[in-house]
């Protein structure tokens, strides 16, 4: 098992990235954990990029990483 604690932020997002054009019925829960580990680490940033407009998967590395 992955221990998502152990990522960085940065690779986290790679994931969540990557997991946009997945259609295995397990994405869902997979996208799950990495949001919820990125929330952890920056609330802030993770609720502005759900508050922006249209918040696109390739966007959330703007928002997180800073």
């Amino acid at each position: 098992m992955v221990n998502l604690e152990k990522m960085t932020t940065e690779k986290l997002c790679e994931l969540f990235e990557l997991t946009g054009t997945m259609s295995d019925e397990n994405i869902p829960t997979v996208r799950g954990w990495l949001m919820d580990e990125i929330m952890k680490r920056n609330p802030e940033g993770f609720d502005k990029w759900l508050d922006s407009d249209y918040p696109a998967d390739s966007e959330l590395r703007k928002f997180v990483l800073v």
